[in-house]
């Protein structure tokens, strides 16, 4: 069995768990935005294919404790093999992260991580490392954590939450993993109404219809781990034929509205590259017509807040939100703001329960009403 890592957006830790668990990874330990697990080449694969809400998956090549100088630092990174892992020529590039440790200066640790990765790999077999630029970069990572060191090796390349349907986007965009998330968090069940009434950024509706139809979240885009020595490329070819065989061909009523034509025709067009246009209403509808229609089952969405959009009249915009979610009773509502100190002084504490998010670094609330 071997050692990994799933890194995740904030405060969704629970959830990236159960993702590992079903994975059939053996959970070591769960920490803020991080779970390690065990588990074989197939799992690396599955968590990387299937995981909505993680960010990378890194294999631990190496870990001690008391790491709190640099000469124990290039000991530890010079025992891997790193020709087990990496092919001949292919650019490296060493990350950091130093959390309450003596080693804290980052050039410092990229420049005697990377001499000591050179040093092990030049020998009799490698005389010599030439780093081809036009091929794919290898990422290691030195987490460094109250002086304890893992060196890691990122299994994944860009972040999972790149899911390659996003072609074009609109201001303010929902991070794709936080929108699965919200979506998971909302326990909307797939046979019943899915609301999204502000789907500028549109990616709520189409994670919603990818999480309904079970598509793993890997459209159309490369791991790291094609292109490193980690497992058999017929493995790999199996589980890719696996995820596709798992797709489910059945329908679901999700509406997505907005009031701008441009912004509902890139929504379109990203749904087409998601494999789920079939099953998104997207409709041009000012959000204030659902205030005279009776609505029932989920509803998620992400209205527009000042900090990054500044749109008028939000005060008025926030109050008929209230109005929708307190008007419906047989509506599961949820939504997501960053303008969470007016909605606070304009709702009633008692009928919402609240829980911190963050999208790209922001602070935000996602509020569900009781």
């Amino acid at each position: 069995m071997t050692k990994y890592i799933l890194s995740t957006i904030a405060w969704v830790e629970k959830l990236a768990k159960k993702e590992v668990e079903k994975q059939w990874g053996k959970i070591i330990e769960v920490r803020d935005r991080m779970i390690e697990f065990e588990g074989d080449s197939k799992t690396m694969i599955r968590v990387n294919l299937w995981s909505r809400v993680g960010n990378k998956v890194y294999q631990v090549l190496a870990e001690w404790k008391n790491i709190n100088n640099f000469d124990k630092l290039y000991d530890l990174v010079s025992s891997i093999d790193f020709k087990k892992y990496f092919h001949h020529n292919y650019p490296i590039v060493v990350k950091v992260k130093s959390i309450n440790s003596k080693l804290d200066s980052t050039p410092a640790i990229q420049k005697i991580t990377k001499k000591a990765i050179i040093d092990k790999l030049t020998d009799k077999s490698w005389e010599k490392v030439f780093e081809d630029k036009d091929l794919e970069k290898f990422e290691i990572m030195v987490l460094l954590i109250n002086n304890k060191a893992k060196i890691l090796l990122n299994t994944t390349w860009e972040a999972l939450h790149k899911r390659g349907y996003r072609v074009d986007t609109w201001d303010a965009p929902i991070k794709e993993s936080l929108a699965a998330a919200l979506v998971l968090l909302s326990g909307w069940r797939f046979k019943e109404n899915f609301y999204d009434v502000f789907c500028g950024s549109w990616t709520i509706a189409i994670e919603a219809a990818m999480i309904a139809k079970n598509i793993a979240p890997w459209l159309d885009r490369y791991f790291a781990f094609e292109n490193l020595k980690l497992v058999d490329k017929k493995i790999i070819d199996e589980e890719y034929k696996l995820a596709e065989s798992k797709i489910f061909d059945w329908n679901y009523n999700i509406i997505a509205s907005d009031i701008d034509e441009e912004v509902l025709a890139k929504a379109k067009q990203n749904a087409v590259n998601a494999w789920v246009d079939d099953l998104i209403k997207f409709k041009k509808k000012d959000f204030r017509k659902y205030l005279k229609e009776d609505l029932k089952w989920t509803l998620v969405s992400n209205p527009p807040y000042w900090e990054r959009l500044k749109v008028e009249e939000l005060d008025e915009l926030y109050k008929n939100i209230d109005k929708l979610l307190k008007q419906n009773k047989d509506l599961n509502g949820w939504v997501i703001t960053g303008y969470f100190e007016w909605f606070d002084k304009i709702i009633k504490k008692d009928f919402y329960k609240k829980r911190k998010l963050y999208n790209w670094g922001e602070k935000c609330y996602f509020y569900k009403k009781i």
